[in-house]
C-alpha cells in the first residue's frame, strides 16, 4: 500500500513539473513582451505633443494596440477632420508597411490599432486600425 501511495505521489509530482515546463505560445510571448515594454518604457513621449501610454496584445483577436495621449496643439478635436485623418492614416500605413521591427508581428498576421485620446477630456480623438490586408501580408 505504501509503495502505491509513494508511486502516486511521484507521478503527481512529475505531472506538475511537466505542466510547469509548458512552452509559451507565440501569442503568449507577444503579450508578455508588450506587457514588459509598457512596464519599462511607458509613458514615453514620441514627440512634444504625443505620449505613448501603453502597448498591449489581445490574443483573442490577434490585435496589437498602442494607446497614446495627445496634448497642447494636438489636443483639439476640431483638428481631426476627415482630410487630416485620411492623410494621417496613409502615413501610418506607409510606415507600418515598411517597418522592419514590425515584420515579425506582420508575419504573424496581427492587426495593429493606434488609439489617440485627449489629455484634457480623455475623449477618443482618433483610432486607426490596420489588418494584414492593409499592410500587405
Amino acid at each position: 500500500m505504501q509503495t502505491r501511495k509513494a508511486l502516486a505521489v511521484a507521478i503527481a509530482g512529475l505531472l506538475l513539473a511537466c505542466g510547469a515546463c509548458r512552452r509559451e505560445t507565440r501569442d503568449e510571448k507577444i503579450r508578455r513582451d508588450f506587457m514588459e515594454f509598457t512596464q519599462k518604457e511607458c509613458p514615453k513621449f514620441v514627440d512634444p505633443y504625443t505620449c505613448l501610454d501603453s502597448a498591449g496584445y489581445d490574443i483573442g483577436n490577434k490585435t496589437l494596440s498602442y494607446h497614446y495621449t495627445v496634448k497642447d496643439t494636438l489636443d483639439n478635436e476640431s483638428l481631426y477632420t476627415d482630410d487630416l485623418i485620411s492623410i494621417f492614416h496613409d502615413n501610418v500605413q506607409k510606415e507600418l508597411k515598411g517597418s522592419l521591427p514590425m515584420k515579425p508581428y506582420k508575419d504573424e498576421g496581427i492587426t495593429f490599432r493606434y488609439l489617440y485620446r485627449s489629455a484634457t477630456t480623455g475623449k477618443m480623438l482618433l483610432e486607426l486600425t490596420f489588418t494584414p490586408e492593409d499592410y500587405g501580408k
